[in-house]
């Protein structure tokens, strides 16, 4: 029997269309990468699932979409996160990823049951976007290339934010990132750093000038709202008391270097599935 290999792409999701649109770079470069190699996508998020089933735009769960991959007769399959940072949502895919895998038995050949065969050869998971130290350094480079060229023109990246202990993930990078540029700043939506300490970093310098960039993978609803909403809150009017103010609404998957950061860990995790010994 051939084994068929597969790659899931996992994300939280959208149901903003002109946002999804950067999850088809990050797709049109993995087919690119793994020709002839089935691509599918997965949503974490209930919600999102749930608003675009209404609309006749069903997207899977991570657990239907593995059990269709199953199903259908794939053996090996190497899932990748599409998660900023290694937080809840990653953990709970870790989590998924575990306990189907446990399906492949000691010998990693399919589990024997009553009702058929069922389980996979090998199943993989990708790192999200920031989970080891080179995967900062390669961040930080990718942003550089964004910075304004004036001095009193700040960059400001704006991230969701998180709860979750990997929360520090947001700081330590804005530490790289001011270490390398002086007119680069991170915040969060929901988080630390907040949009307070991006006033204050911002006030240590002449600044004039401030342009708003999601640090999200695509721009989505927090983008749309919190960043360039009319509310008096978002960060687009707060920041306009002192500064011209612009937003680029553009996620991170549209940018070459920040895919291609994604794309070396799906490698990673496709390697695997025909080398146990990585």
């Amino acid at each position: 029997m051939v084994d068929k290999q597969a790659i899931l792409l996992v994300t939280f999701g959208t149901n903003v269309a002109e946002a999804a649109a950067s999850f088809s770079k990050l797709e049109r470069k993995v087919k690119e990468t793994f020709p002839g190699i089935e691509v599918r996508w997965a949503y974490t998020a209930k919600t999102i699932r749930a608003a675009l089933a209404q609309q006749g735009k069903p997207v899977d769960s991570p657990i239907t979409a593995l059990a269709k991959l199953q199903d259908e007769g794939y053996t090996r399959v190497a899932v990748q996160s599409v998660h900023v940072l290694p937080g809840q949502e990653f953990y709970d895919l870790v989590n998924i990823v575990d306990n189907m895998a446990r399906f492949q038995g000691s010998t990693g050949k399919y589990f024997q049951s009553r009702i058929g065969k069922f389980g996979f050869h090998r199943l993989t998971l990708g790192a999200p976007l920031l989970y080891k130290p080179a995967d900062y350094r390669a961040v930080t480079e990718a942003i550089k290339y964004l910075r304004p060229a004036a001095p009193d023109h700040a960059l400001v990246l704006v991230g969701h934010g998180s709860n979750h202990h990997t929360f520090s993930a947001y700081g330590c990078l804005n530490d790289m990132l001011r270490q390398s540029c002086d007119n680069v700043f991170l915040g969060t939506v929901e988080g630390y750093p907040s949009l307070a300490e991006v006033k204050a970093d911002l006030a240590k310098k002449p600044f004039r000038q401030v342009t708003l960039l999601p640090f999200m993978n695509i721009a989505g609803d927090h983008a749309i709202n919190d960043l360039a909403g009319a509310e008096e809150d978002s960060w687009k009017n707060q920041l306009a008391r002192s500064y011209r103010v612009s937003v680029c609404l553009t996620g991170l998957l549209d940018y070459l270097p920040i895919i291609e950061i994604y794309i070396s860990h799906l490698q990673e995790a496709f390697n695997k599935l025909t080398d146990p010994a990585k």
